[in-house]
Order: structure tokens, then C-alpha cells, then sequence
């Protein structure tokens, strides 16, 4: 870090901050979207036979995380690119 600070200045420590911050945000409002929009619709579908509602929430979350993780990796690939060029 010293040496990035001396070659390039202190904002360099920050030049993927903002493409970070942006996307984990996208991924924890899709998550959280996509699992409580899942929710009611799974346990229609579950709980009848379940009688438990864990198991629709269960994969409702399971949905939800890897949908986000989907959707984060191609957005991660490109902010690693823009902060090592």
C-alpha cells in the first residue's frame, strides 16, 4: 500500500471502491427482491404439503443467492479489470 501511495497518490487505494459498493448493492437488492417475491409464491406451492414453511423458504433463498451470484460475477470480472489496468 506504501508503495502504491508513493507511485500513484492515495486516491489510487480507492479506485475500485465505487464499482464495488455499487455492486454488492445491485446483489443484495436482487437478493433480497427475488427471495421476498419467492417467498409467498413457494409457500403456496410447498407449504400445503410441507405444513412447514422452511422448506419454501429454504429454496426461496437458495433461489435468491444464486440468481445475485449470477448476476455479480460478470459485474465483479469487470470492476478486478478496471482496477488493474
Amino acid at each position: 500500500a506504501l508503495q502504491i501511495c508513493q507511485r500513484d497518490g492515495p486516491s489510487a487505494l480507492a479506485a475500485g471502491l465505487g464499482p464495488t459498493v455499487l455492486g454488492y448493492g445491485v446483489e443484495g437488492a436482487l437478493k433480497f427482491g427475488v427471495y421476498e417475491t419467492l417467498k409467498p409464491v413457494l409457500l403456496a406451492l410447498l407449504a400445503p404439503t410441507a405444513g412447514d414453511p422452511t422448506q419454501p423458504y429454504l429454496v426461496a433463498a437458495v433461489c435468491a443467492g444464486a440468481l445475485a451470484s449470477i448476476v455479480l460475477c460478470p459485474m465483479e470480472e469487470t470492476r478486478i479489470r478496471l482496477v488493474t489496468d
